[in-house]
């Protein structure tokens, strides 16, 4: 094999090469920096392919650069458009002025000021035409909407004047007032009811006993009339272990509470009177047998 240093033509591919890899080591180092290029298998496969990839980038940034190029160019004449556009506009303006006497000039100013205060676009007087029945159009709502935020305002200042009354009397009246004794009364109120609870039972003992011996005791008919008796003081200790338990849930409103308080009083004394009744009856049934 002929060494490239007696080919001429090896020589020239060998430095080729040299130069395509240098070209592609410095594309590679360029966008791996600051970090160092990965180690890859050196061969011509590899060196046509990253040639290939070096010289689509190269196009794409130059294309990117001369496409920012013509875009900065375009902005910058715009620029310069607008400037030469602004400049001519305010030297027309500038010797409109001059022509114009003191009338004209208050009649200019006053016709930008509406212009701006009506927010119109120009001032062809459709557009500040248009411009003032929205204007108008606005200021009435906001007028219907100031009333309305008004007679709210009214309402609810009433309606805080009248709380502010009702709890001064809460405070100050004496009949809103909560007993003091109220929970030992309601401690008490629980213990009847158990007590009633345990009596209802050995009521029904009672009546069992007599229903198994009914020929040496009280009539059927008795009986009967008992164990009516007794279901009514049953249903009645249990109204009054629910009228218990909403005593715990007693209203906010303290003439309420009060309301409820004189009920469940009443209603305990009654039941109370039935049970002693009902023990001075079992009482004589016993004495029959």
């Amino acid at each position: 094999m002929d060494s490239p240093l007696l080919s001429p033509a090896k020589a020239r591919q060998a430095a080729i090469q040299a130069k395509d890899w240098a070209y592609v080591n410095s594309w590679l180092s360029r966008h791996y920096a600051p970090n160092p290029v990965p180690n890859f298998e050196r061969n011509e496969d590899t060196l046509r392919a990253l040639l290939a990839l070096a010289a689509a980038n190269d196009a794409a940034d130059e294309e990117a650069t001369v496409l920012h190029e013509a875009r900065e160019q375009a902005v910058q004449g715009y620029k310069s458009r607008e400037e030469a556009e602004d400049k001519q506009k305010g030297e027309i303006l500038d010797e409109l002025e001059l022509y114009l006497d003191e009338s004209g000039t208050r009649d200019l100013d006053d016709l930008a000021a509406s212009a701006v205060a009506l927010g119109a676009l120009s001032t062809e007087p459709d557009e500040l035409g248009q411009s003032l029945i929205e204007l108008t159009k606005e200021e009435f709502s906001v007028q219907e909407q100031l009333a309305q935020v008004d007679m709210l305002h009214d309402y609810l200042q009433r309606e805080l004047d009248a709380l502010r009354r009702q709890l001064h009397e809460l405070n100050s009246d004496e009949a809103y007032e909560i007993p003091a004794d109220l929970p030992a009364k309601t401690a008490e109120w629980t213990r009847s009811t158990k007590m009633l609870t345990a009596m209802v039972g050995e009521y029904d003992d009672r009546i069992s006993a007599l229903e198994r011996t009914q020929a040496k005791g009280p009539t059927i008919d008795d009986l009967m009339a008992e164990e009516e008796n007794v279901t009514k003081l049953t249903g009645a200790v249990e109204r009054l272990e629910h009228k218990l338990q909403m005593l715990h849930d007693l209203p906010q409103d303290i003439q309420g509470a009060r309301s409820k308080y004189t009920e469940l009083e009443r209603e305990l004394n009654k039941l109370i009177e039935q049970r002693d009744s009902m023990e001075h009856t079992v009482q004589q049934g016993q004495k029959i047998d």
